[in-house]
């Protein structure tokens, strides 16, 4: 009987995200900068929200009270992006990231002093107040804060990365914590132009919620992916399938339907000109278009308008990012 791993529940489980924490100003859509498959994105986020679960009943445990670590969601920017908006104050938690081919092994979280104050002040039998204003965090409020909740942290990161390595057979890279202060220059562990996953999750601890970032490395994050998996199920749409039998004198097998060519078309906009200007149109003209350079694309299969998207390059090729599926109804009306 072959053995279930644990991970597979990853790629099985929908995702959604709901919430954006930072307002970190839209790059766009960008070929160059590098991005996680879909099959990565649905492991990643599961992988992450089970971490958080599993981190908060740990955490819970430890303060005695309802302490909940929630995953919100997860971006991909160069680190130069992202640095200049930590907010300040910051507590900067530093991470070397161990056994990892990596070239910049380091990771780092950044959370919010505020909630930070209130967590010590439970484990010190208070009732949850915080600090009356952010100060400076004395030598025994670190070691305390790094004992109950850090150590915790890195705990559970380590052990769901183990049980990784040891399903893969591959190495995964461990967290170590180097440093911890409220300093927000402690953060400088990546290069500005090396690019980064930027994990966000919301924290609620009694009556009071606030937001966190765990920052890893991008390809150090893509790299604990585990291999796609080659055998993957397919269904097909049955009015298509219908369709398709009709022709007696063809019968696809559903392996042939998925590797059939549809003709997609790109509608970049319309206008309208006097006919009279047609007929003297000259090289080096320019027709303008009625569409704006920001609004959607009509993407047209068979006619129909069955997606909308955004422009953008794919090596020197045009290439469109998909911003929206289409229903039935809604195709109707684009057109």
């Amino acid at each position: 009987m072959m053995k279930q791993n644990p991970f597979d529940k990853y790629l099985k489980r929908e995702t959604s995200f709901n919430r954006n924490i930072e307002q970190i100003p839209s790059q766009g859509f960008s070929i160059t900068k590098p991005h996680f498959t879909a099959f990565e994105t649905k492991f990643i986020t599961n992988f992450f929200r089970d971490y958080f679960e599993q981190l908060s009943i740990s955490l819970s445990e430890i303060v005695q009270r309802k302490l909940v670590l929630e995953l919100s969601n997860f971006d991909v920017l160069q680190f130069s992006e992202y640095v200049d908006y930590i907010p300040n104050p910051s507590l900067v938690v530093r991470f070397d990231i161990e056994d990892s081919l990596t070239v910049y092994p380091k990771s780092v979280i950044i959370l919010d002093p505020y909630i930070v104050f209130i967590f010590l002040n439970l484990l010190l039998g208070g009732k949850g107040e915080a600090a009356s204003k952010i100060r400076e965090f004395t030598k025994l409020e670190i070691n305390l804060f790094t004992t109950f909740f850090v150590d915790e942290f890195v705990k559970v990161y380590n052990k769901m990365m183990n049980t990784l390595a040891s399903q893969e057979n591959k190495k995964v890279g461990f967290l170590k914590l180097e440093k911890l202060s409220s300093e927000s220059a402690l953060a400088l562990v990546i290069p500005y132009t090396a690019y980064i996953a930027k994990i966000n999750f919301n924290i609620r601890l009694e009556m009071v919620e606030s937001t966190g970032n765990f920052i890893l490395p991008f390809n150090y994050l893509r790299d604990i992916v585990p291999a796609q998996k080659s055998v993957i199920s397919t269904s097909v749409n049955p009015d298509i399938l219908n369709k398709i039998l009709k022709d007696q004198t063809k019968i696809l097998s559903e392996k042939d339907i998925s590797f059939s060519k549809v003709e997609v078309v790109v509608e970049l906009g319309k206008t309208e000109v006097l006919f009279g200007d047609l007929l003297n149109i000259e090289v080096g003209d320019v027709i303008a278009l009625d569409n704006k350079i920001n609004e959607d694309v009509k993407i047209k299969i068979e006619g129909k308008t069955k997606f909308l998207g955004t422009l953008g390059l794919v090596g020197n090729k045009i290439g469109v990012k998909i911003t929206k599926i289409l229903t039935d109804q809604e195709s109707e009306e684009y057109s």
